[in-house]
């Protein structure tokens, strides 16, 4: 079966996405290295999910047998309104779980496709699968891996969560990987209080065909959003600036030059704002009630009174 890749993209958008490219699903031996040699040094903390299927990570294939394509896809959460005072959490987080809602669109997406082409099938991925979201956005030309080690879009910059669908489709045209922009700049970097964005000795000039060029690495357990949401224990590390946010961070990107001209795409009433804010003070029925649809439904309560008293601090 050989689908359009315009069709696919113009469905895409239809069904709510901001972006979609295509890349054909290939092994990725540079990146199946680098990642295990991240996990060597220990830079991924706690997350030991991170250390399982880490072949199939570099290889659809083994996720979906047969697979021929993978479709990336983006959806943009840049805020209408910035959560005020001294309490803070990411942007991402200030909507419905991002899980819940782009799993809808991608089932939505896959039966839209199956109107005109029956036999389409399609594993859709966001998050929870073992696949590189940010290495299969960049090899279907979607951006390019910045230094906050996130995929950077020239529209929505960093402020964007990737999803795909794998299939065993073909498409007539695939798209290519984006060269990246940051050039010289560094701000991202610079403005980590906690330094978790190191340069990365190992990364190359010749490695654009297999894995996307990329000039730092995340040390997982100096960075804030780590911290709060993959942190399991009763105190924060000492010594970790948190900037007032108790779930993630958004330090780098907001120095980004990127993120700063980046389009709005999520829309936040007042009371959605009130009700976010109204959290600072939330019980533990409160907190459950109020989070139920939201990421932050990821952490306990025990767990957001801790960022709390740390970020207070």
């Amino acid at each position: 079966m050989k689908i359009p890749a315009k069709e696919i993209k113009d469905t895409a958008l239809r069904v709510g996405f901001d972006a979609c490219g295509i890349a054909p699903a290939t092994e990725m031996p540079l990146f199946a290295s680098r990642l295990a040699q991240w996990l060597g040094d220990g830079c991924h903390g706690s997350m030991h999910y991170m250390e399982q299927y880490q072949s199939m990570r570099a290889d659809p294939r083994q996720l979906v047998p047969g697979a021929r394509s993978v479709v990336s896809l983006l959806l943009g959460y840049r805020p209408s309104r910035l959560m005020q005072g001294s309490v803070k959490i990411a942007m991402y987080a200030y909507g419905e779980d991002y899980h819940r809602r782009i799993k809808r669109m991608l089932y939505q997406l896959i039966a839209e496709l199956q109107h005109s082409h029956p036999d389409f099938s399609a594993k859709p991925c966001v998050d929870t699968v073992p696949i590189s979201d940010k290495l299969w956005a960049w090899q279907a030309g979607l951006g390019w891996i910045g230094k906050n080690t996130l995929l950077v879009n020239p529209l929505l910059g960093s402020l964007c969560n990737i999803a795909e669908l794998v299939t065993d489709a073909e498409v007539d045209a695939y798209d290519s990987p984006m060269a990246n922009r940051c050039g010289e700049c560094r701000l991202c970097v610079d403005a980590c209080p906690n330094h978790a964005l190191v340069a990365d000795s190992s990364n190359g000039t010749g490695e654009s065909q297999s894995v996307a060029p990329q000039r730092s690495r995340l040390v997982a357990m100096r960075c804030t959003s780590y911290q709060t949401v993959e942190n399991r224990a009763e105190q924060l590390p000492e010594g970790q600036q948190g900037r007032g946010y108790a779930f993630g961070c958004d330090i780098c990107q907001l120095a980004c030059p990127y993120n700063r001209e980046a389009a709005v795409r999520m829309d936040i009433s007042a009371e959605q704002m009130q009700s976010l804010q109204s959290l600072v003070a939330a019980d533990e029925a409160s907190f459950r009630r109020l989070t139920r649809t939201l990421a932050l439904s990821r952490i306990t309560f025990a767990q957001w009174r801790r960022n709390l008293r740390h970020a207070a601090e």
